[in-house]
């Protein structure tokens, strides 16, 4: 693994644990959306999402956008071609 991608992995772990760290209790498990969008919400305004509770043998369809979305979130610049 290169190490932008090693670096890449860390951020958006440590920002989950930051994010788990601070959500509510009776909020965990949720999806949160903004409108129909999912969204990572911020937990001093809750109240301003729509909580989605799944159902089960339920599947949170995939998205192109949420791919995207993430990748660029946690992408770095390499400067050329990543390290082996």
């Amino acid at each position: 693994m290169c190490r932008a991608s090693t670096g890449a992995s860390r951020s958006m772990l440590e920002d989950a644990e930051g994010f788990i760290g601070r959500i509510p209790s009776d909020a965990v498990g949720f999806v949160f959306l903004a409108g129909e969008k999912p969204v990572q919400p911020d937990v001093d305004a809750l109240g301003k999402y729509r909580r989605h509770a799944g159902a089960p043998g339920g599947v949170w369809p995939s998205s192109a956008e949420i791919s995207s979305a993430m990748l660029e979130r946690y992408s770095e610049p390499t400067g050329g071609a990543p390290e082996p």
